[in-house]
């Protein structure tokens, strides 16, 4: 059932002004529910920053990822918890690239790092051996709803070319990072087809990984 009736809405603008967002919680919450068969729900802040979103989202066991020291700042806002904890992490950092002020904050709350370049962990090394990170690995191929939901493959400024995946796992050991996994996105508004490629992709890279050592 629709919640937002035009009776609804027209109470909420009277009381609130306009412009308003609205949000159903009921709805998200089942939607959080309908995605419980995975291990962990991560969710993209910058699809939605909303701080009183995050806190309900965070009752409901999701956690998040942040792109920006902004977004660090309001998933801490809404009571996330920084640093590995059993293993998991609350908040991870996800980027291409550092500023001294991201890269010190960072640092300072032992928060895991997506790392979507080789410079990041010769950048993150330097001040914090063992510090954990991810490996953002671009597959060479990208798909989404229009090109510029885009993130994967030649012309996308994102992740690790996963050629050079052998390049980065070198430096993760050089630096004494601690790998926690690897990370991939081609964009957003991905059909099942392309799901599956990512799919293969990231077994064939994982295979790369064990390899290694």
């Amino acid at each position: 059932m629709n919640p937002f009736t035009p009776s609804a809405l027209a109470t909420l603008s009277h009381e609130f002004g306009t412009p308003l967002w609205i949000y159903d919680a009921a709805t998200i919450t089942q939607r959080i529910a309908s995605l419980k068969q995975f291990d962990v729900v991560r969710f993209a802040q910058k699809a939605n920053s909303n701080t009183h979103i995050l806190r309900l989202m965070r009752q409901h066991g999701v956690v998040v990822d942040a792109v920006s020291l902004g977004e660090i700042e309001r998933a801490l806002a809404a009571g996330f918890q920084s640093g590995l904890h059993d293993g998991h992490s609350e908040i991870v950092f996800t980027a291409d690239l550092f500023d001294r002020d991201t890269l010190a904050r960072v640092v300072e709350l032992a928060m895991p790092v997506n790392c979507g370049s080789i410079d990041m962990l010769d950048q993150l090394g330097g001040v914090s051996p063992g510090h954990a990170v991810w490996l953002r690995i671009n597959p060479g191929f990208g798909h989404g709803h229009s090109n510029k939901t885009n993130t994967g493959g030649e012309h996308s400024k994102h992740g690790i070319w996963h050629g050079d995946l052998v390049a980065a796992l070198a430096r993760v050991r050089a630096n004494g990072l601690n790998l926690q996994g690897l990370h991939m996105h081609i964009g957003s508004g991905v059909d099942y087809t392309h799901l599956s490629e990512v799919c293969g992709a990231m077994v064939a890279l994982v295979e790369t990984v064990k390899a290694q050592g």
